[in-house]
């Protein structure tokens, strides 16, 4: 990539290929349901299974919300801390049979495999949200339903994934064509953003972004059959978690001070590279000058009860390097050369 190329941003559409030799890991074990995108997941396992409490992590995306009914269910949030680990278990004791209990693989690290297994011991359904794990080895095997993401790893312009697990149990559920207009606009963004990564040019995949991620919506709805395809046959799944795993590890050899996760196991294929710093806003403005955008997973206020302040506190400090398939050591470079400019500190 080009120092005059920016470096951040959603994926461009990858080019459907010849089939790759290496099928898609995620799609190995248990009944799969595709689509439209992963909270539409979470909107259809309330939607059919009615679960009197749905318990959250008090650190998520707020797009999970917009999956979850409150006319069907009762939101409960547990608490995680500063350093993304669930602070304590007491909570558990609360929880009833028949409960939703969601569980998050942060940036592609394990969940609390702990708190999974004392879940279903009281009778709840657990939900593995892997939507940062999609390459990660060992998802779901103390959960009985798993969510991804591809659109976090991988160049297609639409897509979620609904795992059951063996066990598992759930009404088959007919899937509709998501709407037209926004299927275009998604289609679109994702031509955009690929022609815009190999020729520069004109940045209106960024403000259609934007809006995609305002109106898409939220039901059942299929995965396209692009994007299906894509899956399926267009990607060297090998090579993706081989390029992703080596550049973090080349940042957390020169970044291991501020990063949230400084090691990084054998069966983690990383959604990215998160790090903790002081005047987190002051330093990604002056990334954003240098033609560098790393996103922040997530801002929660409005979203998670102000009491859980270790949360809250992450969520001020945290901003993810971009560290996947499509970034070279040069790239990587850069961005630790303009962090390494800012007098990067953690807090």
């Amino acid at each position: 990539m080009s120092p005059s190329r920016i470096i951040g941003g959603m994926f461009g559409l990858d080019d459907l290929l010849p089939s790759h030799p290496t099928s898609p890991p995620f799609l190995s074990d248990g009944r799969t349901i595709m689509l439209l995108n992963a909270r539409s997941g979470i909107w259809l396992l309330i939607g059919q299974l009615s679960p009197s409490q749905t318990w959250l992590p008090s650190y998520l995306c707020p797009s999970v919300l917009q999956g979850v009914n409150p006319h069907r269910t009762r939101v409960r949030f547990y608490p995680v801390d500063y350093d993304l680990r669930i602070s304590t278990k007491t909570w558990i004791d609360e929880v009833r049979a028949g409960d939703l209990v969601v569980l998050i693989d942060y940036f592609g690290f394990p969940c609390d495999r702990e708190c999974a297994r004392l879940a279903r011991e009281r009778g709840a359904r657990v939900v593995e949200d892997a939507c940062q794990a999609l390459l990660s080895g060992g998802v779901g095997l103390h959960a009985d339903f798993v969510l991804f993401s591809p659109r976090k790893f991988l160049g297609v312009p639409d897509g979620g994934v609904l795992i059951l697990k063996s066990g598992a149990d759930m009404p088959d559920v007919p899937l509709a064509s998501p709407p037209v207009t926004w299927s275009l606009k998604a289609l679109e963004i994702a031509i955009l953003r690929r022609e815009f990564d190999r020729y520069g040019g004109s940045r209106r995949w960024f403000e259609l972004s934007r809006e995609d991620k305002r109106d898409c919506p939220v039901g059942a709805y299929a995965m396209s059959e692009l994007s299906h395809d894509l899956l399926v046959h267009g990607f060297d799944y090998q090579a993706i978690a081989r390029r992703r795993r080596q550049n973090y590890s080349f940042l957390a050899d020169e970044l291991s001070e501020v990063a949230l996760f400084p090691d990084l196991p054998p069966e983690v294929v990383p959604l990215g590279f998160p790090i903790r710093v002081a005047e987190r806003e002051r330093i990604r403005n002056a990334l954003f000058d240098a033609g560098i955008f790393p996103p922040v997973h997530w801002e929660i206020r409005g979203c998670v009860p102000e009491g859980f302040r270790e949360s809250h506190r992450l969520s001020e400090e945290i901003m993810t390097l971009l560290c996947d398939q499509r970034y070279d050591q040069e790239d990587l470079c850069r961005m630790v050369s303009r962090l390494g400019n800012q007098h990067v500190s953690s807090s």
